[in-house]
């Protein structure tokens, strides 16, 4: 191993940059100078934006026979090529689960995992997991007041407080007194912050938009989280959750008078709306609208997939889609520049089971936080 002083500074850092998050946590060892630069926040972002840390498929397949659960989670590789199948990297399996709901993120390449007990924490309802440097945070129970209703349904998110360096979840507990009735008026709201290991309770009106649709992938950008709530007659509704001032939102999508199907999403750095009309097969067309800066929409992509009957699960590189083939239950890409279809090897319990397609980046991003006092390291 070649010593830090045989290397200027900016060489090291640009040799460094361009490994992988598993070689660098071993090279945390190497001397104090070299743990302090790989565990600095400056190095932290770059290596997660360097040009070296590609963007891949991570696929997380739970299926259920038998009365138990077994759960997968496999990365794919950067580059997925026609007539080649795509080697599946288990970054972490269990074949037998006692508990697990869902899972939501990316954020910084870190995830949110609800109903925990996989992960060896008997009592954790949500958690925070970094795959890469399989560090895994129990958060504290959510605390609300009881209500006196039959049920409640709860949703989370996933983001980041630029200002504060801080990372939080929210959750937003909706109450029923009967199933479907009184939804809009029994909605309570709690704040984890990392940095303080605990919840808040928030005392805030929310929106009408209380319905809240689930996005592909964590659609949390510059420190707020945007979610699709309906529409009020053409025109898509969004809802958005401030993570620094801890504050709702609503604005308004773009106009799709035809659409009558949507899912937001991420495009590049742009809040977008994946629209379309699933269940035609071979005519199927799906746009991508992404929204400028003054908050005009424009549409960016428009995909005619010549595939049989279908669902639309993801979107990669800003381009390729990727769609779930309803009679074979597979994961497939569609590329509609070469207009290939990949099949990527999956083979889905849709009956029982679940899977979850993310667009992932390792990260560095520390969970354990040098003034955390709990007892010990959690990994997995």
């Amino acid at each position: 191993m070649v010593g830090r002083r045989h290397l200027p500074e900016d060489l090291l850092v640009d040799v460094l940059l361009r490994l992988p998050v598993e070689s660098l946590v071993r090279f945390k060892c190497v001397c104090k100078h070299w743990y302090a630069l790989i565990t600095s926040p400056s190095f932290i972002e770059m290596h997660f934006h360097h040009k070296q840390n590609h963007a891949r498929l991570l696929i997380c397949n739970l299926t259920i026979s038998d009365k138990s659960k077994s759960i997968a989670f496999s990365l794919l590789p950067a580059k997925i090529v026609q007539g080649v199948s795509p080697e599946q990297n288990i970054v972490h399996q269990l074949q037998r689960v006692t508990d697990f709901m869902s899972i939501a993120g990316p954020v910084d390449g870190l995830f949110l995992v609800e109903k925990a007990a996989f992960f060896d924490e008997d009592d954790a309802r949500l958690a925070l997991w970094n795959p890469a440097t399989r560090e895994f945070w129990p958060l504290p129970p959510v605390s609300f007041e009881p209500q006196p209703f039959k049920d409640h349904d709860n949703q989370f998110a996933l983001g980041f407080d630029p200002l504060t360096r801080d990372y939080k979840v929210l959750c937003i507990r909706t109450f029923w007194d009967d199933w479907g009735l009184g939804v809009s008026h029994n909605c309570f709201v709690s704040v984890y912050s990392l940095r303080n290991n605990s919840w808040k309770n928030l005392r805030t009106d929310f929106p009408d938009c209380c319905n809240l649709h689930e996005s592909i992938g964590a659609t949390h950008l510059n420190g707020v989280y945007y979610w699709l709530s309906g529409r009020l007659e053409n025109i898509f509704r969004i809802c958005s959750f401030d993570m620094g001032s801890e504050q709702f939102g609503e604005m308004q999508g773009p106009d799709i008078p035809k659409a009558q199907w949507g899912k937001l999403m991420l495009h590049g750095d742009s809040l977008a709306i994946l629209v379309g009309d699933p269940g035609k097969p071979m005519t199927s067309i799906y746009d991508v609208w992404a929204m400028n800066l003054e908050g005009s929409w424009t549409k960016v992509l428009s995909v005619q997939p010549q595939i049989v009957a279908h669902w639309p699960r993801s979107v990669w590189e800003d381009d390729k889609m990727i769609f779930e083939i309803t009679e074979t239950s597979q994961l497939v890409l569609y590329d509609p520049t070469t207009r290939q279809v990949i099949d990527l090897g999956f083979q889905l319990d849709l009956i029982m089971g679940r899977s979850w397609v993310f667009n992932y980046k390792q990260s560095l991003v520390q969970i354990k936080r040098k003034n955390d006092s709990q007892g010990k390291d959690n990994v997995v």
